[in-house]
């Protein structure tokens, strides 16, 4: 049973309406439990491929923005600023039997089930922070998982590291805080799309982004609260889905506050989707484990198991995906 306990590397990178003011509460809400999915972005992206494959039976889409393929580092911090960084060359082989193997110890989920899995994944044409290597290993690897024709592979935008949006950041060439770019494209739209098909217009996210507690933070190296957007509908009960949507490096709210919850363009699609948006926060610490740039553990700083069930980081998601429903999903 899931315990309810419920990073340095330069792997980088994540305005709009404030969160609520007041102490984070938990609220439960009617949620669909056959629409979750998960994006991420840069460090973000290792942590939802982290997820997604822990937690296959959950997840049903996974999207990742500038980011490696599941288990990447191999637990390694070399391989983590060297091959999953750079264009050096991946293993997508070991990776597959890593994966197949913690199926097999039912330390994840098994890997059948993703095979119905949309997956998207991009790769900015003007990234020179991230290689294009490890999108292309990811791309290679879910190609081998999944159904034919259930990956997306965008690689022809010319945007620099970051998240993609209509209006809202740096100019699309630009990198740097707060890792969203401006580009008149619609990256949270695309994404979203792809996990759930034909979508309702995108509206005004006229709904409340709440803090939340993050249970179990401290000892999975995570901030004490995480952001949650809540359209109207969602509040007044009705049935909602939840994309979970993981920030990068030096993009939580220790640096940004809530640019990349309010900015990153997933609550204008949600307000209209019936989809709660979970915003998951790390921490970033400058003495063990060291990781000053508040990365995602995508190389094992928190415990050897960081890319399993078991993995702090995943447990403590999971528990705030299991508060918000009132119930173990």
């Amino acid at each position: 049973m899931r315990r309810l306990c419920v990073l340095g590397v330069l792997i980088l990178a994540a305005c709009g309406k404030e969160a609520v003011e007041e102490p984070a509460t938990l609220v439960t809400y009617n949620i669909d439990a056959s629409r979750i999915s998960v994006s991420g972005l840069s460090s973000g992206a290792h942590m939802a491929a982290q997820l997604h494959m822990a937690h296959s039976e959950i997840f049903n889409g996974l999207a990742m923005v500038g980011g490696g393929p599941y288990y990447c580092s191999r637990g390694e911090l070399s391989r983590g600023i060297g091959e999953c960084l750079s264009s050096g060359e991946i293993d997508v082989d070991a990776l597959r039997a890593y994966a197949q193997a913690k199926a097999a110890e039912d330390q994840i989920d098994a890997v059948e089930d993703l095979a119905d899995d949309p997956v998207w994944i991009f790769h900015g044409a003007l990234d020179d922070v991230v290689g294009k290597g490890p999108s292309d290993a990811a791309a290679a690897l879910y190609a081998s998982l999944v159904a034919p024709d259930a990956v997306t592979y965008v690689t022809d935008i010319e945007v620099a590291h970051g998240m993609p949006t209509l209006d809202t950041g740096l100019p699309c060439e630009k990198f740097g805080t707060p890792f969203l770019n401006a580009c008149g494209y619609d990256g949270a739209g695309e994404i979203l799309k792809t996990m759930y098909g034909v979508l309702n217009p995108r509206v005004v996210a006229t709904g409340e982004l709440r803090s939340i507690p993050q249970p179990g933070a401290d000892d999975a190296e995570m901030l004490e609260d995480a952001f949650v957007y809540v359209p109207a509908s969602c509040a007044a009960g009705e049935a909602c889905g939840v994309h979970v949507a993981i920030h990068g490096c030096s993009q939580s709210a220790e640096y940004i506050g809530d640019a990349f919850a309010a900015g990153a363009g997933f609550n204008e699609w949600a307000e209209s989707n019936h989809l709660l948006v979970l915003y998951p926060q790390v921490a970033s610490s400058r003495i063990a484990p060291m990781n000053p740039y508040g990365c995602w553990d995508w190389w094992g700083y928190t415990n050897e198991n960081y890319a399993t069930r078991a993995g702090l980081q995943i447990e403590v998601i999971m528990s705030m995906l299991d508060a918000l429903a009132g119930k173990m999903l």
